[in-house]
C-alpha cells in the first residue's frame, strides 16, 4: 500500500489558493450579471403573463420590485467591497489583489445602479 502523493495534494491546495482570490475579485461582476438577467427575465415574465395589465402587480408595483432588487444587489456588492477593504488590515494579503477586488466591486456597483436609468425611463410593458 502506498500513501497518497504529497505533491498531488499540494497541487489541489495550490489551485484552491489561486482560484478563490480570482472568484473573490470577480464577485461583483457575478452579482451584476445575475442582477441583469434577473430583472429582465422578471420584467419579461410579468409582462408576458399579463401580471402587470390585469392588476395583479401593476406597473408601479413591478417598477418598485425592480428598484428594490437593484438596491439590494448594489448593497451586496458594496458590502463585499467594504469587507474586502477591512479584511486587508487583518490579513496580510497583497495590496494589489485587494485594490483590484475593491475596484471591480466599485465598477459592478456602478453598473448595477446605472440599470436604474433603464428601469425608470423605459415603459414597463409596451
Amino acid at each position: 500500500m502506498s500513501s497518497p502523493d504529497p505533491g498531488a495534494r499540494a497541487g489541489v491546495d495550490l489551485s484552491r489558493r489561486t482560484l478563490a482570490p480570482l472568484l473573490d475579485a470577480a464577485f461583483g461582476f457575478f452579482v451584476w450579471a445575475a442582477h441583469l438577467v434577473g430583472i429582465y427575465v422578471a420584467a419579461a415574465l410579468a409582462c408576458g403573463l399579463d401580471a402587470v395589465r390585469t392588476g395583479a402587480l401593476g406597473p408601479a408595483g413591478l417598477r418598485s420590485v425592480l428598484v428594490a432588487v437593484t438596491a439590494l444587489a448594489a448593497a451586496v456588492v458594496a458590502l463585499h467591497g467594504v469587507r474586502s477593504w477591512r479584511r486587508r488590515r487583518e490579513a496580510p494579503e497583497p495590496r494589489f489583489r485587494v485594490a483590484v477586488t475593491v475596484g471591480c466591486d466599485a465598477i459592478a456597483a456602478l453598473g448595477i445602479v446605472w440599470q436604474l436609468l433603464a428601469i425608470g425611463l423605459v415603459p414597463v410593458c409596451w
